[in-house]
């Protein structure tokens, strides 16, 4: 592997395209995070989702002649080509099938949130990665905001209580529930609570989602879905020591936050998220799921079939 990592994306449904490839490429970007390079692409899109078909023309123009990327037609091709690989696709029903030959091939790989859009084909992911040796991570790009990393990393705090944590929780059926996009909101949730929450329960409107986590030691923590309002990115954390209130920061690129944590990690660093967390997380999301559907509180061995 050289000094300078050659990168491939998959999936171009999604602005995070267009913004990684310019950090990452553009050495006089103020933010440029050095390390890498993007030579190539894998423009898939989902024809069933308007959020994905629309807008892939437009961001594989932003980045193939501008920054030399080369589109290639498959993903067995762009790993052919790479070192380590972005999956960027904004439909996780494409990520298991997308991930295989990357896994196989054993390339580094940071699959961008969803890991995938239900708690068994992250399962299944999670498996091939273990199979095959692969190093592989996959977070939202809030729980690196510079604001969030300040107040978790705050020694006044002392143990953390409990957190309400909220994000925008916009719906789409192809992705349900929180899977779509209210995913930011539960990884600004374990940012701070950390894996062990035992089950969930939700309670839902047109406007909003209420999820109730529970941890043990009583510790109940709240992730609330916004679709209607100001739909900001947030918690609010309650310590030992004091209670602290954090949004995200708008000063720094969150993006350019995020990829400080990947390069590395493609590098031959540790996963900056544990899999087991990222597990954790999806089985709190289809949990909320069959809460909402079945209108009680769900354990999360039920959906992961313990």
């Amino acid at each position: 592997m050289s000094d300078t990592l050659r990168i491939g994306i998959i999936g171009f449904d999604t602005s995070h395209v267009p913004a990684f490839t310019r950090l990452v490429n553009d050495p006089n970007d103020p933010f440029h995070v050095p390390g890498g390079r993007v030579v190539a692409g894998h423009p898939s899109f989902s024809p069933d989702l308007e959020a994905s078909r629309s807008r892939v023309k437009g961001f594989i123009a932003d980045v193939a002649e501008p920054y030399g990327v080369e589109m290639v037609d498959s993903v067995e091709a762009l790993v052919d080509r790479v070192d380590a690989v972005l999956l960027e696709s904004v439909d996780g029903r494409r990520h298991l099938a997308e991930i295989r030959p990357v896994l196989a091939a054993r390339k580094p790989v940071y699959v961008d949130k969803p890991l995938a859009a239900s708690y068994a084909e992250a399962a299944e992911i999670a498996r091939l990665a273990a199979e095959h040796g692969c190093p592989i991570f996959s977070s939202s790009s809030l729980r690196f905001d510079a604001n969030v990393s300040a107040v978790k990393e705050d020694p006044e705090l002392g143990t953390i209580m409990t957190c309400d944590a909220f994000s925008p929780a916009r719906l789409d059926p192809t992705n349900p529930g929180l899977f779509w996009y209210g995913i930011h909101g539960v990884e600004i949730l374990y940012t701070f609570m950390g894996t062990g929450c035992k089950s969930v329960r939700v309670h839902a409107s047109d406007d909003y989602d209420v999820v109730i986590g529970r941890w043990p030691g009583g510790r109940l923590a709240t992730m609330r879905g916004l679709r209607t309002g100001n739909l900001g990115y947030g918690a609010t954390v309650f310590a030992e020591n004091k209670v602290a209130q954090v949004q995200y920061s708008k000063e720094v690129p969150i993006y350019a936050q995020l990829l400080q944590e990947i390069m590395p990690f493609f590098q031959g660093g540790p996963a900056p998220v544990p899999m087991d967390e990222t597990l954790e997380l999806m089985a709190f999301i289809q949990a909320a799921i069959v809460s909402e559907q079945e209108d009680r509180e769900v354990a999360l061995g039920e959906v992961r079939g313990e």
